[in-house]
């Protein structure tokens, strides 16, 4: 079985690696143990959880809302493996709701410029 798990290792890597600055793989395959079906499973639910929490960016009513939001996504970036996400996110708790509005909006552009193309890495690796 470990074989198993070495060889599949070896596969993954060379069946096409991600941009570590945008996914890091091999951070997220310290955590499932290779397992192909688990990494599946959370990518998924990593990009699943972008809409809502762009909406509750947009939607930030307080400084609480806007730090849950930018808190949230960066644990979750940082876990999956992530870095530019978790980077740009943890500048947007930084900024905080009050930041300044046209720094905010660049922030929040870049932002989705890192999650599309986390989500482009992802497919080309699980697709």
């Amino acid at each position: 079985m470990l074989t198993n798990g070495g060889a599949q290792a070896t596969q993954k890597s060379d069946a096409g690696a991600a941009d570590p600055a945008i996914f890091d793989r091999v951070h997220l395959s310290q955590y499932t143990g290779g397992d192909d079906a688990l990494e599946r499973e959370l990518v998924g639910l990593f990009l699943a959880q972008f809409a809502p929490v762009r909406t509750q960016l947009d939607a930030a009513a307080s400084a609480d809302d806007w730090k849950f939001a930018a808190h949230s996504l960066k644990g979750s970036a940082r876990s999956i493996g992530a870095p530019r996400i978790a980077a740009l996110t943890d500048e947007l708790e930084d900024l905080g709701w009050t930041g300044e509005e046209k720094l905010k909006k660049d922030l929040l552009s870049e932002l989705d410029q890192a999650m599309a193309a986390f989500a482009a890495e992802a497919e080309k690796l699980f697709i």
